[in-house]
């Protein structure tokens, strides 16, 4: 078998793969044959050969055939091994260049989350984030970000109970920390407004992995006298877009949201 003949019954595999894992209802042999363009025998050996080692299942009463765990394996495997500070480090100088301020990058952890990577200006006074430090996860847009997205019961567990006021802004009610995080949900990126620190704003946009679970942030900060209302919504969707270019990048899709002002600083 020739070089060319092997590559293209390994496209043909791929492409039946893809295909099959595009639907959650899946496909019959007959439906994937008419819509990719290849021979309905060869259709048929190739999930033969990935229903035995765990990529595809048959329903018994459909026929139809749909992805199975060993993909999400296989792609966990894969994402795993991609680098979250390299994926960032562009966009994160982008955004730094264009505004001025300080970006930020966080990971999540099991205990909420780590800073892990910071950009600032040369020649500019800006807020400066400790590497190897950990947000607190109810008075920071980062912590806010890196846990949106989870089941508030997970929460629970990280945040300080009773939750410490650390400035007059500080969110210590859970009922108003469960309204906020709805809120980030909502616009993809969370707001600290001078609640960890005075004179100091912040926001933050989750980057997702390719289960839509959140992964890491990456943020801005910057002086109050900087960071009006308005600056700050146009800095809140600049990091979500930039979030949003990571998580791609990392195979990740981030969720549909709306595009909502930061309502609570109205």
């Amino acid at each position: 078998m020739t070089d060319d003949k092997r590559g293209g019954a390994l496209l043909r595999g791929l492409r039946v793969l893809e295909f099959v894992c595009s639907s959650r209802a899946g496909f019959g042999v007959s439906e994937i044959a008419r819509l990719t363009g290849i021979e309905k025998g060869n259709v048929h050996r190739i999930l033969k050969t990935l229903e035995s080692v765990g990529y595809v299942s048959q329903h018994a009463e459909t026929r139809k055939y749909r992805g199975e765990a060993e993909v999400l394996a296989l792609a966990r495997a894969a994402l795993g091994g991609m680098d979250i500070i390299a994926a960032a480090r562009q966009p994160m100088m982008v955004i730094s260049e264009e505004t001025g301020e300080s970006v930020h990058l966080a990971q999540r952890t099991r205990r909420g989350g780590v800073y892990v990577a910071q950009k600032r200006q040369p020649g500019r006074i800006t807020i400066e984030t400790e590497i190897g430090a950990h947000p607190i996860i109810h008075a920071t847009a980062t912590g806010k970000a890196l846990t949106a997205f989870d089941e508030f019961s997970q929460i629970e567990d990280l945040i300080q109970n009773p939750m410490t006021a650390f400035t007059e802004k500080t969110i210590t009610s859970v009922a108003e920390f469960q309204a906020d995080l709805a809120r980030v949900r909502e616009r993809g990126y969370a707001i600290d407004d001078e609640e960890l620190t005075p004179d100091v704003r912040c926001v933050a946009a989750p980057i997702f992995d390719f289960f839509g679970a959140v992964i890491g942030c990456v943020g801005i900060s910057g002086p109050a006298s900087r960071m009006s209302d308005e600056r700050l919504g146009v800095m809140g969707s600049r990091v979500r877009d930039a979030a949003d270019a990571i998580t791609q990048t990392l195979g990740g899709r981030p969720p549909h949201r709306v595009d909502v002002p930061p309502a609570h600083l109205q």
